[in-house]
């Protein structure tokens, strides 16, 4: 057993957890759990699992992980080095068009809404100006009887519905109201920044929150998701951990986030991830893959 595995084990035991406890808490096999106590890393299915089953395991335990790892890492395996993923290139004209669209749609918003003022003005000094049309004004030669309903003749009233709602009895609104035509609002759009290493960008804009949406679709997959804290005057930018899960074949997970996120994804062929209904490229490359997805509220 390697000093390592003595010193997880030890806390392990000081808690009294059990290996199956264990396993239940951090969703890792228990021959995985008992192969890091052993030392023997080579029954995980590879190196980059490693770190993050020994983080998971000391976590768990009431260790600090970084600085477990800080004094045993050479006794790991080291991480495999990730080959370069070539960054998937948008053509610009499709941007452009795109920026073109969100300006028509925000000139025709605001003339909507300008030719509404307009019309509920018009209707207004139209309806003032009718109460002194001469046309209208009283004959002193009519008679009051003359005007009296018939006694025998059916009543007509509006239901109280129909007078709070303005509408007349036949249930249509009277004549001259102006109806506001709807307001449609732009939907989020999903764009590709860049890719820095083995770190992909991108950016959402035209929305209040993130919706992620994970589904694993092939083998087992190991997925961390931490929401990114903005940098202030008084400290640097943060991680803030959402989820560190081992997840298998069929399992889905949605995450809501009102900040950016970040992905760390172990085995990206076998996970589908969506942001706000946008499909994210992962590609077929079987090392693991980082995402940042960057929100951009609207002002």
């Amino acid at each position: 057993m390697s000093d390592l595995g003595q010193l997880l084990k030890k806390a392990r035991l000081d808690k009294g957890i059990s290996l199956d406890q264990l396993e239940e808490t951090t969703k890792i096999r228990k021959r995985y759990l008992e192969a890091i106590e052993e030392g023997d890393y080579k029954v995980l299915p590879g190196n980059f699992y490693v770190r993050a089953f020994i983080k998971s395991y000391a976590e768990t335990v009431g260790l600090d992980p970084n600085e477990v790892l800080e004094h045993y890492g050479k006794a790991v395996p080291a991480t495999e080095v990730e080959p370069a993923v070539e960054p998937i290139r948008r053509k610009r004209s499709s941007t452009r068009n795109t920026e073109k669209l969100s300006k028509w749609a925000s000139n025709i918003l605001m003339l909507s809404f300008i030719l509404l003022i307009l019309g509920i003005i018009y209707y207004f000094i139209g309806t003032s100006y009718s109460g002194n049309d001469p046309k209208k004004q009283v004959d002193p030669s009519d008679k009051i009887t003359d005007k009296l309903p018939d006694k025998n003749a059916p009543s007509v009233q509006n239901t109280g519905d129909a007078a709070a709602g303005g509408q007349t009895d036949t249930g249509k609104p009277p004549e001259g109201s102006v109806t506001p035509p709807p307001v449609n609002l732009p939907e989020p759009v999903v764009t590709f920044a860049r890719s820095v290493g083995n770190i992909d960008y991108y950016t959402v804009t035209n929305a209040d929150k993130l919706n992620v949406k994970l589904v694993i679709n092939g083998e087992e997959c190991w997925l961390s998701i931490s929401k990114i804290i903005p940098a202030t005057a008084d400290r640097k930018q943060e991680h803030q951990s959402i989820e560190s899960k081992l997840y298998k074949k069929g399992d889905t997970r949605d995450w809501t986030s009102d900040q950016s996120v970040y992905l760390n994804i172990g085995f990206p062929p076998a996970a589908e991830i969506t942001v706000n209904g946008v499909p994210i490229q992962l590609g077929t490359v079987k090392a693991s893959k980082k995402v940042q997805i960057d929100l951009e509220k609207p002002m």
